[in-house]
């Protein structure tokens, strides 16, 4: 360095200046803070996050799984007949509760449905993974904007919704339903979510599924679907409630035609199908036809469901209210014994109060409490099945029917019986025991005195014709219904085995057994005068065994109950019957029983119809409060009963008999075409003259002899009163024989 640079005065440093020291300064606080902003943020964010994924895993560890082979929804039971003509089974009616949902299988679901599905609801299914990731940040962008999060959700999502019922719009439910997706769609195929989907969607109208829905407004089978009517439904799902097809074929119109137009685009259909879809005109069925179909019960079906419900309860543990739930949403396919013939013919003839064409005879009421004639005409309940047990129709009331599951006279009603009751618990047991035979003798007198109401001393029973005819047979009495009789029967039998016999074979449920007013009695078994009484049902099934050989099958008004999984839950199809008496017994009573109404001072006469073979019997309770007739062909055997339902002090009063000829109406119109036949043979059973004095198998000395019919294994013995006297010929009317001059009344 020189002398004059070290002379020369030193140069001042330049120091930073001071605008920019302010500036490094600002700038290293802001970095500070952004660090420490942003460490907050992600511990703040580390923390939510595993805060929320507590909370995600915590609430998904039950509730991510869900089922689809074994969905909890509610399903349609569909009530079946049988066709007698073709023998094939065709649907009666259905039950829903609040849901009307009957199960598809995706095989039987067009490609159209499918397709309009996907392309109208979900075009990417096939390829997300159970969330649309696109349609989902769009969803919650706009919710950011001020809307909501609707409008994201996959097929996958809306069948979580269905199935879940979780339906509250909330960020909540949408996380929640989007992680339930994820893991819905890693153990299901496609096929599967979207065979699920289709049979939960809500489709307007109480109406649940494509398959019901189909039926609804269609009415034909999903399979059967056009194009343009799947379109139709899945426009549906939108907004039920502007685009059902019954009330809002506009809106629906609108959004099918837009479905339509995707399944274009997604070449799912050609341009000519496209255009065909276009022009379809919707066949709709109509609204009122479906209701009455839907949620009108007649009297057979009330008590269908009254019997599956009891079955449920009896054979598989069910509770009542449990079994009444599962009737209606389980998806049960119940297939009835119900005559669709035989039935309508019923519910039009018992709601018929027209006198010019009505099938009943006009009565007057005569109140006799308050002593005064009423203006109203009796009810009427009837029973009709075949000799196996089979209901095949039933009416339960008089006049228009006042809604599903109300009173049914004939299977619920529990009125006395009258003599309707000796044929099965006191003539039918006696001829089984062998105690008695076609013309055996009984004395028609006074069994007994017993004291009236005003403690008076009277001759007991009476008879209906107000006296006594000293002995006479069997037949006689029966044809006759000859009290005395009855209850002379009934002694040699002794009450508790009539009790018994109609309680463990014939299966009566209203017998009352403790007490000091019970049934075990001469009155009730004899003539019926029951602590309560019997029901037309339980009383029809009785009569059974002597249409059919002596065998009781338990009435049924189904055949078989199916699950919604087509599996057997209960069956009637093969019942086992009870042998009650014998072949040779049933023919005699048969026999006897076509006296009552074919043969003199028969009581139930009214009831032939043509040259059909009738066999029944008539029965009055006290004061003809009640009136019945129960009787038979071979074909079928029904129970009538007539009276008034709500007031048991109303007796009847009549010039003309009515239960046979109620009876007669009906079976006359039902049996039209039938070709006449003969009620079964044993072949045990031989035809006998026998000597009307004393009962016995008749001599030529005999002076009056008829035709008796008798069980080989109780024949009576030879007539030994008439030995050596007169020759029957000389006196042919001397007593009368009941097989001339029969009477048609």
């Amino acid at each position: 360095m020189s002398e004059a640079e070290r002379k020369a005065p030193a140069q001042k440093k330049r120091g930073t200046p001071p605008v920019l020291k302010g500036v490094r300064r600002s700038l290293a606080i802001l970095g500070k803070t952004m660090a420490t902003v942003f460490l907050i943020m992600v511990i703040t964010g580390s923390i939510m996050a595993s805060i929320l994924t507590v909370y995600i895993v915590g609430f998904l560890d039950d509730e991510s799984e869900f089922d689809l082979t074994n969905l909890e929804l509610r399903y349609t039971t569909i009530l079946y007949a049988t066709d007698p003509e073709t023998g094939e089974d065709y649907e009666l009616q259905r039950l829903h509760g609040a849901e009307n949902r009957i199960w598809c299988d995706i095989d039987d679901m067009p490609q159209s449905l499918l397709d309009a599905t996907v392309c109208g609801e979900d075009k990417r299914f096939y390829e997300h993974q159970g969330v649309d990731w696109r349609r989902t940040v769009f969803a919650f962008v706009n919710m950011l904007r001020g809307g909501d999060v609707q409008g994201g959700s996959t097929l996958t999502q809306q069948l979580i919704k269905n199935i879940s019922g979780d339906k509250d719009v909330l960020v909540e439910r949408k996380i929640k339903e989007i992680f339930r997706a994820l893991s819905l769609e890693k153990k299901y195929s496609k096929e599967e979510i979207l065979e699920a989907y289709l049979n939960s969607i809500h489709l307007g109208n109480n109406t649940d599924g494509v398959q019901a829905a189909a039926n609804l407004y269609f009415g034909k089978d999903v399979s059967e679907l056009s194009i343009a009517e799947s379109a139709a439904l899945v426009a549906v799902t939108q907004n039920p409630s502007k685009r059902e097809l019954f009330n809002h074929m506009e809106g629906n119109t609108e959004r099918r035609e837009w479905i339509l137009g995707q399944m274009y685009e997604q070449e799912k259909i050609t341009e000519q199908e496209y255009n065909a879809a276009l022009k379809e005109e919707l066949n709709i069925v109509s609204r009122t036809a479906q209701k009455e179909k839907t949620y009108s019960l007649n009297y057979f079906e009330d008590y269908v469901l009254d019997e599956v419900v009891e079955d449920l309860v009896n054979e598989k543990g069910y509770t009542e209210t449990k079994a009444e739930e599962e009737l209606l949403t389980g998806g049960f396919r119940v297939y009835t014994t119900m005559d669709a013939n035989i039935q309508n013919y019923l519910d039009e003839k018992f709601a018929d109060l027209d006198p010019e064409s009505t099938i009943f005879p006009s009565v007057r009421g005569y109140d006799l409490k308050n002593g005064v004639y009423v203006e109203s005409q009796p009810d009427c309940a009837m029973v009709i099945m075949k000799p196996d047990g089979t209901i095949v129709g039933l009416a339960g009331g008089r006049g228009e029917k006042q809604g599903d599951r109300v009173l049914n006279l004939a299977t619920d009603g529990v009125r006395q019986p009258g003599s309707a009751i000796k044929p099965v618990a006191s003539y039918g047991p006696a001829m089984d025991f062998d105690m008695i035979y076609w013309s055996k003798i009984f004395q028609d007198g006074p069994v007994s005195q017993e004291k009236n109401e005003q403690g008076v001393l009277k001759d007991w029973p009476i008879n209906h014709y107000r006296t006594y005819l000293g002995p006479i047979t069997v037949d006689e009495a029966l044809r006759r219904s000859t009290n005395t009789v009855a209850v002379r029967v009934v002694e040699l039998l002794s009450p508790q085995t009539c009790f018994n016999f109609l309680r463990d074979k014939f299966h009566f449920t209203t017998l009352v057994e403790d007490g000091s007013h019970n049934d075990i009695g001469r009155a009730q078994m004899a003539l019926g005068a029951m602590t309560n009484g019997v029901t037309v049902l339980e009383l029809t099934a009785a009569y059974q065994i002597y249409a059919n050989g002596g065998l009781y099958y338990e009435p049924h008004s189904y055949t078989k109950v199916l699950d919604s999984e087509g599996n057997i839950i209960l069956d009637k199809s093969s019942p086992v019957p009870e042998r009650v008496v014998s072949e040779d017994t049933a023919e005699v009573m048969n026999k006897l029983l076509q006296r009552v109404t074919g043969a003199q001072y028969g009581t139930g006469t009214a009831a032939r119809f043509g040259s059909m073979p009738v066999a029944g019997k008539t029965g009055t309770s006290s004061n003809d409060i009640d009136q019945w007739f129960v009787g038979m062909t071979p074909y079928y055997v029904g129970g009538v009963w007539f009276g008034y339902a709500d007031n048991s002090n109303i007796q009847v009063q009549y010039t003309n008999y009515a239960p046979p000829i109620i009876w007669r109406n009906v079976m006359s119109a039902i049996h039209e075409g039938m070709d006449v036949t003969t009620f079964p043979e044993s072949g045990k059973v031989v035809a006998m003259e026998y000597c009307t004095v004393s009962g016995e198998i008749a001599t030529a000395s005999c002076p009056a002899t008829a035709q008796g019919w008798y069980k080989e294994s109780n024949i009576p013995g030879t007539c030994t009163e008439h030995l050596g006297s007169f020759e029957s010929e000389e006196i042919d009317d001397w007593w009368g024989d009941d097989d001339e001059d029969e009477d048609d009344e």
